[in-house]
């Protein structure tokens, strides 16, 4: 009975032994600049960086991009920080890692020293993006460590960079764009379009248009030009151009320029034909009329700003712990749930 109760007693001691030692994933992978960097932030950062590398790699006939041990051996070549960069795809991985933390890390440092706030409509965006997110992947966001509240937390970061644009720029910012820059880059930088678009890709039936279909429509597209720059008043102009309208974008942009300014042309974009016209912007409107209209702030200085967050990122101190992220290790990403 003694020996018995001594080996009873030895298997309780062993058990709370173990008990005492278990070990419990950190919550924290460090900081940057002081800005703490939560795991699972750094979970998803890695995780999107996968995905960019799996695209990047050379990877062996019948290896995928599913495959993460063949992906982070392989090697990734891309552009990081600016640079064409050839690596394995381990490394690949940890420096778009680091960088998406370094940003991360920036946005939130910027936004507090802006003396930021989010209202409550770009919240609750967030919070829906987040929502769609975990909805058509959660299996595989939870499976990699990632919570529908890190996604959340992700999308507010984005929306702490929107912020910091007009904190900055906007109207009553630090630096406001003024209505001379404005003006300039309505003037440079942007084309002011009248367009009309004739399809050649049937949306009910998903088929295009035969040889002689697009020779009716190439005559008819030629026509409504014509008709166009007959018309001598905005009502007949609108009459002519009645057939349907749509953005045509930048795609355009060296048809319009090689007609000339007032001048309708006709290009051939594949998809359809589009009959189109540049107007100088600043005869159909004043800068503040395109200002309230289109988010320019966002087309002028977003660009840059992002570049100023990744430089001010990359000169933060860095205090991430080696040891940790050893523990949350890209080769146990998931990219298949079972």
């Amino acid at each position: 009975m003694k020996q018995k109760f001594i080996s009873l007693a030895l298997a309780v001691m062993l058990l709370l032994g173990v008990t005492g030692c278990a070990m419990s994933t950190p919550a924290s992978v460090g900081s940057i600049g002081g800005v703490d960097i939560p795991a699972g932030i750094y979970l998803l950062a890695q995780y999107n960086a996968y995905n960019t590398a799996s695209g990047a790699a050379k990877l062996a006939t019948g290896e995928t991009a599913s495959n993460v041990k063949a992906v982070l051996k392989a090697e990734c070549t891309g552009t990081i920080n600016g640079e064409e960069v050839t690596t394995d795809g381990a490394d690949y991985v940890a420096r778009l890692t680091l960088r998406s933390l370094q940003y991360y890390a920036a946005v939130e440092k910027k936004f507090d020293e802006l003396g930021g706030t989010l209202d409550e409509a770009a919240t609750a965006e967030a919070a829906k993006t987040a929502d769609t997110q975990w909805e058509n992947n959660s299996d595989l966001y939870a499976a990699n460590g990632i919570s529908k509240a890190t996604l959340e937390k992700y999308q507010l970061n984005s929306k702490k960079a929107d912020a910091c644009l007009k904190l900055i720029y906007g109207e009553n910012g630090s630096s406001p764009v003024t209505e001379q820059e404005y003006a300039d880059y309505i003037n440079n930088d942007c084309d002011y379009l009248e367009l009309v678009q004739l399809p050649l890709f049937d949306q009910s039936t998903y088929t295009f248009a035969s040889d002689d279909q697009k020779a009716e429509i190439e005559a008819l597209a030629n026509q409504c030009r014509d008709d166009l720059a007959a018309a001598t008043n905005e009502s007949a102009l609108y009459s002519a151009a009645s057939y349907n309208t749509n953005d045509g974008g930048n795609s355009i942009t060296d048809a319009v320029k090689a007609a000339g300014t007032g001048n309708w042309t006709v290009a051939d974009l594949g998809m359809s034909y589009m009959i189109v016209r540049s107007l100088d912007p600043m005869e159909q409107g004043t800068v503040d009329d395109f200002v309230s209209r289109y988010n320019l702030l966002d087309a002028m200085k977003s660009d840059a700003l992002q570049d100023e967050f990744y430089a001010e990122g990359a000169e933060m101190e860095n205090n991430l712990s080696a040891s940790v992220m050893k523990t949350y290790s890209a080769s146990k990403i998931k990219k298949t749930v079972k």
